[in-house]
């Protein structure tokens, strides 16, 4: 865009935007350049919408100057689908200030809030009512973020992820450009026709900017019982998985796997940290078993589950030891592991998937392709055993080439996709750092149906980073 029709932009977004909505210095744009592990690019402006409203305002007059911009929430994701590109030609659309709406309906169940709040604001504001949104992560993205990538976490075994749990949405085209699509009436049944919650859910933000939600509230867990297991293999975790679910059935919360190596680190880097066992197993799991019913109705989730580890023990060689303790203890090594293993040195991260079934013989087969391709490798996994989850996460030299890590993560994607049937981004989604594996991997069907909708909401390609069609 040329210098005249950028400044005829600029004024007409100034005149209809409230003071502070739009930034356009170095300093006040650079934090919004980059996401939580990605430096990303260079913006030609940021701008900060207080209501919907505005974001369709602005929306209409970028696209009406056939400028390019990418939507953006907490910047938590991993996959720089959030930032803009590097030639700073392209805006950053923040949902930071969209928090003018947030009210619980506690007979529904449900919440309606603004897409710039983030999801510890929801279970602030839930938590007066004896809910939550169980959403349960180590990042606190906002609630806008979360729908474009379908976020699923430690509890989705549970409650599901986002997908199930979003009841409406309210969000801004960008054809017609600026157009309002309300669909907050927050039913839980309606067969009525298109769905637009599965049109703006795990998309990216590819097909218009969410500017508020209506989104599924569960009661507060009343008791809490957590165990973290030192298991004598993988398969054996799986094992207990199943076992755990025969025995506590609905009341299993999170299952989630630990390598040892994964959760030295945290120990060691977690202030006031201690190893809960004699010393680091070779794969642990932490499970966790809740209920929204209290211990005055005569159940006791700590006696089940201790009832079932006794069993186990006493039945089983599937486990080695066990430690059962205060949630915030256990879960805090848990949550802390991502921020550990990165402590360490150069990280390489994976986020795979598979069925639970083959869980293990993708972690084993995975695992000796990294050290094929970097013999020097400490792998630190760990994941969401319960769902099949696993980040491959690990530390190579320094000086290690980059060649050697793209056939090394082309290597694993293969192993997962072609032979275990699996997902190469079980959870961060689509972008920029694996937009080359969608069109690697995506069958036709796949792909021209994203192209047929893109071209639908944006034919002129104007919203985001990367074209998935």
């Amino acid at each position: 865009m040329d210098t005249f029709n950028d400044g005829r932009l600029i004024e007409r977004l100034r005149s209809q935007l409230s003071p502070n909505s739009m930034l356009l210095t170095p300093d006040d744009l650079t934090p919004y350049e980059r996401s939580a592990r990605h430096a990303g690019g260079k913006a030609r402006g940021v701008l900060r919408p207080a209501t919907t409203d505005e974001t369709a305002a602005i929306v209409h007059e970028l696209v009406a100057a056939g400028v390019s911009f990418v939507s953006q929430g907490a910047a938590t994701g991993l996959v720089a689908a959030a930032t803009p590109t590097e030639d700073a030609t392209q805006w950053v659309l923040s949902t930071q200030r969209l928090r003018d709406n947030i009210q619980v309906d506690p007979v529904n169940r449900t919440v309606r809030v603004s897409a710039g709040y983030r999801l510890s604001d929801v279970n602030r504001v839930a938590g007066e009512y004896g809910l939550c949104f169980p959403i349960d992560l180590g990042a606190d993205p906002s609630v806008g973020g979360m729908i474009a990538t379908n976020t699923g976490g430690a509890r989705l075994i549970r409650y599901g992820g986002v997908r199930q749990n979003v009841l409406g949405v309210q969000a801004v085209l960008v054809r017609p450009a600026g157009q309002i699509v309300q669909a907050l009436r927050g039913l839980r049944k309606d067969n009525t026709g298109l769905d637009w919650c599965q049109v703006f859910t795990g998309t990216f933000g590819s097909y218009g900017v969410v500017t508020e939600a209506v989104l599924r509230l569960h009661p507060l867990p009343r008791q809490s019982a957590t165990a973290l297991i030192a298991v004598s293999s993988v398969e054996a975790a799986i094992e207990l998985l199943v076992s755990m679910e025969a025995s506590l059935g609905e009341f299993v919360a999170a299952f989630e796997g630990i390598s040892g190596a994964a959760i030295r680190a945290a120990v060691d880097h977690l202030p006031g940290a201690v190893m809960p066992f004699a010393e680091a197993p070779a794969y642990c799991v932490l499970a966790e078993a809740t209920s929204a019913i209290g211990r005055d109705s005569g159940l006791d989730i700590d006696a089940l589950l201790v009832a079932w580890l006794e069993k186990e023990l006493e039945t089983g060689s599937r486990i080695v030891d066990a430690v059962v303790d205060k949630p915030d203890r256990l879960w805090r090594l848990r949550h802390g592991v991502s921020e550990a293993v990165q402590s360490l040195g150069r990280m390489v991260a994976f986020d795979l998937c598979v069925t639970r079934s083959r869980f293990a013989a993708l972690r084993a087969q995975a695992i000796n392709l990294v050290y094929k391709h970097v013999q020097a490798a400490q792998v630190c996994d760990f994941g969401h055993l319960a769902d099949g989850g696993i980040h491959l996460n690990m530390i190579v030299p320094t000086d290690t080439p980059p060649d050697t890590i793209r056939n090394m993560r082309s290597a694993i994607y293969d192993l997962t996709v072609n032979e275990f049937s699996g997902s190469y981004s079980a959870e961060h989604g689509i972008g920029p750092t694996n937009a080359a594996f969608y069109r690697r991997y995506a069958d036709e069907p796949t792909v021209s149906l994203a192209r047929a909708l893109n071209e639908h909401f944006d034919p002129h390609h104007l919203l985001g980073n990367v074209r998935l069609g």
